[in-house]
């Protein structure tokens, strides 16, 4: 019975959400046969002879964000750039196009924005096989500036959307483009394939075993972790972070070193870069998730060199439908039994490391820090599992309870083929952190514990609590159907879901994983007819099925 009733509220919810010619989460373009498009603007190339000679060095230190684009100024305006597009309905369309030769990945960062209600910005890629989260007028905000995640590939399209009778003038000025030479499938630049997987080999991906006694912790606190764009063509780690009220606030937990010559309100983070295929230091590739779980824009609230930390408040929050965590911690200063850090290396896919030693409390030349021992610094050899690398920078250290106490800071600690290298790493200590300096402007406390509770341990709580059944409007689309060569899966929400595809005998025809944010399942080869889409959360294991018709 309850398949049956989930069979039509997917069904009803399908055409409910995608209607023919109304785009949804596509930009509007896509449904149309626009006969003029922008002209390319494109940039001047970049000479990386000594862009390769600085990241040879600065990829070895922790206290720097790891370099992943060159940021190239560029002035451009909705009133003297770009095409406006007048539909026949009266809606309006102005969109243009980037180019910056040979990038990997492209990003824009906005000066003036104003979205009026009902409008939309979008970026996407030249074969349209990459689009970033939508923007409403949401991003109307005080700074009036906005930073983008990157579109992979080196032409980017921003659009925007205007439907009919909204009267208000939007403005959108484009201040800067990254060109992002790594982070990306290939790179000519660098003979390791500097990007996915361009992490040392000895590192453990986050779902790899790292022990009874954490593992089911550890599949709540890694929702919390997030890679930290800064705007600037660098990148860092953060923790989406609980406060004493459980109010679910957005603050994230980063390192002070992050930012050096950035301005959050350009940050943009993602959450649940997760490898579904996880490597345990065998040297192999971790295969790739493509999620949307996506939010741009920050808001400073407090910082200190004494513990090397930074909290920042995303300036919107976290979407309910969103499958993540926001971390407890520990307040205490109290010495952890043993210690686990998660991170994204040199902005590689979720990684974990831990240290059975016990950190230990050290001053670092003023900083105030946790000290995993190795080398020459302090007992222990270093992480018995894993490492951190450069871009770990911020990234939350946990103790054996999954409560968060201090943010990567440096280290020597790295990989020698397969095995850790047995070297020392430092994390900024929380409980430091928490009175900071005794200013709201230098300590956690004032913002994680607003009402003065007096709280010194808070629990990891979940954004999204598994439910009995799938809540698809607004986080799973399916489209188009009927269908004659490709169906599409927009996918929002799950970043564990699976498919398998048959026909109504029940015989499988294809199979695999959904868990990008756009995918797609090839149909050109079969016959007219009717076919089964099942679907599956591997989290919740609910399950659901669609009714597909191939016609032509």
């Amino acid at each position: 019975m309850k398949k049956t009733t989930l069979f039509f509220i997917l069904f009803f919810t399908i055409f409910t959400a995608f209607p023919q010619g109304g785009g949804g989460d596509l930009p509007e373009s896509w449904d149309l046969n626009l006969e003029i498009v922008p002209s390319i603007v494109r940039l001047p190339a970049i000479d990386f002879q000594n862009v390769t000679q600085q990241d040879s060095i600065n990829d070895l230190d922790k206290t720097m964000p790891w370099r992943y684009g060159i940021e190239i100024p560029l002035s451009l305006d909705m009133q003297n750039g770009g095409l406006w597009t007048v539909l026949p309905d009266g809606g309006k369309i102005w969109q243009t196009t980037i180019q910056s030769s040979g990038a990997l990945n492209l990003s824009i960062n906005f000066d003036d924005v104003f979205l009026p209600m009902g409008s939309r910005l979008q970026l996407y890629n030249n074969d349209h096989t990459d689009i970033i989260s939508t923007f409403t007028s949401s991003e109307n905000r005080d700074e009036k500036q906005l930073g983008t995640w990157f579109v992979e590939g080196d032409i980017i399209w921003i659009e925007y959307y205007q439907p009919p009778r909204v009267q208000d003038s939007p403005r959108l000025e484009i201040n800067s483009v990254i060109h992002g030479y790594r982070m990306g499938k290939i790179n000519i630049l660098y003979d390791d394939n500097r990007g996915l997987n361009d992490s040392g080999a000895c590192n453990y991906d986050v779902n790899c075993p790292i022990g009874n006694d954490f593992d089911s912790k550890k599949d709540l606190v890694k929702k919390a972790v997030a890679l930290l764009n800064l705007g600037n063509g660098h990148l860092c780690s953060a923790a989406l972070t609980n406060n004493a009220i459980n109010d679910k606030t957005p603050y994230l937990l980063t390192a002070n070193h992050c930012l050096d010559n950035s301005n959050p309100a350009l940050w943009s983070v993602r959450f649940n870069w997760v490898s579904p295929t996880p490597v345990c230091a065998t040297g192999g590739d971790s295969g790739n998730l493509q999620t949307n779980f996506t939010v741009s824009g920050a808001k400073l609230r407090a910082n200190s060199s004494v513990s090397d930390f930074a909290l920042v408040e995303l300036l919107n929050p976290i979407p309910n439908s969103w499958d993540v965590a926001f971390a407890g911690w520990d307040n205490t200063d109290t010495d952890p039994q043993y210690e686990v850090g998660i991170h994204h290396p040199n902005g590689d896919i979720m990684k974990i490391c831990r240290d059975d030693s016990g950190a230990q409390k050290v001053d670092a030349n003023g900083t105030q820090v946790w000290l995993i021992g190795g080398g020459t610094h302090g007992p222990g050899e270093g992480w018995e599992i894993g490492t951190t690398e450069s871009g770990s920078s911020g990234s939350p250290l946990f103790d054996q309870n999954g409560r968060l106490i201090g943010q990567l800071y440096a280290g020597q600690s790295a990989c020698t083929g397969i095995e850790n290298n047995g070297d020392y790493d430092i994390y900024g200590r929380f409980g430091v952190s928490w009175d900071g300096e005794n200013t709201p402007e230098t300590s956690l406390k004032e913002w994680l514990d607003p009402t003065g509770t007096g709280h010194t341990t808070v629990e990891t709580i979940q954004n999204l609590l598994n439910t009995q059944e799938f809540e698809f409007i607004g986080d799973l689309k399916i489209y188009p159907n009927p269908a004659s060569t490709m169906i599409t899966v927009m996918n929002n929400r799950y970043p564990h879901l699976s498919y398998v595809f048959s026909n109504v005998m029940g015989q499988r025809i294809r199979s695999g994983s959904l868990s990008n944010t756009m995918n797609t399942i090839a149909v050109d080869n079969l016959s007219d007819g009717v076919y089964l889409l099942y679907l599956m959360d591997e989290d919740s294991k609910d399950s659901i099925t669609k009714k597909i018709i191939i016609k032509r």
